[in-house]
């Protein structure tokens, strides 16, 4: 038997690596995407498999041993489980590759320690539903897990630790350059029609060992080496500046948030599994309807709580009327629909019968009226509300094209705000405090705003350290990129892909220099505008026919 690949023709491998690859864990990966989105627009490497990069990284790694073999006498014993590691690198990685495993590191899941987990039958990592499953529960379609009876104790042992990091062959899968990366750079670049020598992946695994704990390359592969970096960037432009692709990594990621907040809020099961396909994924986002969640609408930043200590000191009938005469005292910035007897939508106005909760450590309250909460934290006045949010609507939209309209990517080199924007309940204060700040304007009353961070830390651009055979200091290929991506979305079902037309077009430029102003009060430094669709008029090429 042997399988027929897109970058390498044939390839054959020994009886146990093929035995690994027919288990139930390795043959789902072909219904994982190596991209992070069913992409829209980036047709080709929409449907490039998980299974397909990992059949490619595997024989680099049987091509390097080769190659190699002499260099590696004091790990000999290993080098079929070096082979093994590359094969089984992805097998813990969820739906969607990044995009899910984005929202697991949240929950303190690392995919490449995860496998030691699965070998080991570890039922949960994090104590939910998200955790590895039982032995008996099967994981695709109808099947149990199998490689934990294929390789034997030590065998597991060693493969684990390659793919975490843990042994002398680890720098060969997981290093700045290195066989992984090799393939996923060259597949990706392949299936989406960037050109380059076809012989690069090759030349690059039989040109590069382990010496001194260190990966060397001999000085044949630098002209690959570069290849290598230039097409990476140019993948990477795509994967990270496509407008669509960066609407549909978003709807991905706010639906999968939906659900996690609702468990978390309401103790209920999410039941998504780390073993599902991409298929599988979407499928249960779609089955999710009608999640309530506790979503904080701001009213007043920089509120005065240095009374709250003195309060406290009070009777608590005292304690009560001071509270009231605490909120009502503060002018709102926002105004509130539900006004009360003012008759001022700035300013709240609690009835004798409200309740309240203090918790003097931390200068929190929070204050129940007429179905209505509102809470001081952070120096900051919220009203709480309960919203409903429907992740099959979000869901539907995104396999069905109508993507969230993107009105702009900007990029900041302040990377210290990407957690603020990734913690979904941090960002959704941020979206409420947008959408406030732009209600000012009448023109933008009713829109629905949505931001989607992407931390661009050594992807679009990647410093290399290479060290060649028989030098010793290292060669310098390129620059790390370090900069956040911020992608601003018009989530109104009306202004939809599906349109085909741009909307708000004779207020567009202001809604964005709105959004820039606003923003500019969370970053620091310089914010750049992304000039959109550019990258396939700077990294993509047109085929003219005759």
């Amino acid at each position: 038997m042997y399988i027929y690949d897109a970058l390498y023709g044939k390839i054959e491998f020994s009886p146990l690596i093929w035995k690994c690859m027919m288990t139930p864990e390795v043959q789902r990966l072909r219904e994982v995407r190596l991209c992070n989105i069913n992409s829209l627009c980036i047709t080709g490497s929409s449907n490039t498999n998980r299974f397909e990069h990992s059949v490619g990284t595997a024989f680099l790694a049987q091509y390097n041993v080769q190659c190699n073999k002499s260099k590696y006498l004091s790990h000999k014993h290993d080098l079929d489980l070096l082979i093994i590691a590359a094969l089984l690198h992805d097998v813990a990685n969820g739906p969607f590759g990044h995009s899910y495993e984005y929202l697991m590191e949240k929950q303190s899941f690392i995919p490449e320690k995860g496998l030691k987990n699965i070998f080991t039958n570890v039922l949960s990592y994090n104590q939910g539903a998200n955790g590895y499953s039982s032995p008996y529960e099967q994981i695709y379609f109808g099947k149990l897990r199998a490689l934990t009876d294929i390789l034997n104790d030590n065998q597991k042992e060693i493969v684990s630790n390659i793919i975490a990091g843990e042994h002398y062959f680890s720098k060969l899968i997981s290093n700045k350059i290195d066989l992984d990366n090799i393939d996923n750079v060259f597949r990706m670049a392949y299936h989406m029609g960037i050109p380059f020598p076809i012989e690069s992946p090759i030349e690059l695994a039989k040109s590069m060992y382990l010496e001194n704990d260190k990966v060397v390359f001999k000085k044949v592969a630098e002209p690959y080496l570069n290849v290598w970096y230039e097409t990476r960037k140019k993948v990477y432009k795509f994967l990270l500046l496509n407008p669509q692709e960066f609407a549909g990594k978003y709807m991905l990621t706010e639906a999968m948030d939906i659900v996690f907040e609702d468990k978390s809020q309401n103790h209920t099961s999410s039941e998504i599994k780390w073993y599902y396909t991409d298929f599988e994924l979407l499928k249960n986002l779609y089955e999710q309807t009608e999640k309530w969640i506790n979503r904080k609408y701001i009213l007043k930043k920089g509120v005065d709580i240095s009374q709250i200590s003195n309060i406290l000191t009070y009777p608590l009938n005292e304690q009560k009327v001071n509270i009231k005469k605490l909120i009502e005292s503060i002018e709102l910035t926002t105004p509130v629909k539900d006004k009360g007897k003012s008759g001022n939508s700035y300013k709240l106005i609690l009835t004798d019968s409200f309740k309240f909760k203090v918790d003097e450590s931390s200068n929190y309250i929070s204050v129940e009226d007429r179905n209505m909460v509102f809470e001081i934290s952070n120096n900051n006045l919220y009203k709480i509300t309960r919203i409903e949010y429907n992740p099959s609507q979000i869901i539907s939209r995104l396999v069905c094209g109508d993507l969230y309209d993107c009105l702009m990517i900007v990029k900041s080199n302040d990377i210290s705000k990407y957690s603020s924007f990734l913690n979904y309940t941090q960002r959704l204060e941020i979206e409420n405090e947008l959408e406030s700040f732009l209600r000012k304007d009448k023109h933008f009353k009713s829109l629905s705003i949505g931001i989607h961070p992407i931390l661009d830390y050594n992807k679009t651009e990647r410093k290399l350290d290479i060290i060649y055979e028989g030098e010793v200091s290292p060669s310098i290929i390129g620059e790390s990129s370090k900069d956040l991506l911020l992608g601003v979305f018009l989530k109104n079902e009306p202004y939809g892909l599906k349109y085909a037309k741009t909307p708000l077009k004779n207020k567009r430029e202001k809604l964005k220099e709105s959004v820039v102003n606003f923003l500019s009060t969370i970053l620091d430094g310089e914010i750049n505008i992304v000039s959109l669709y550019e990258e396939a008029n700077e990294y993509g090429y047109k085929r003219y026919y005759t």
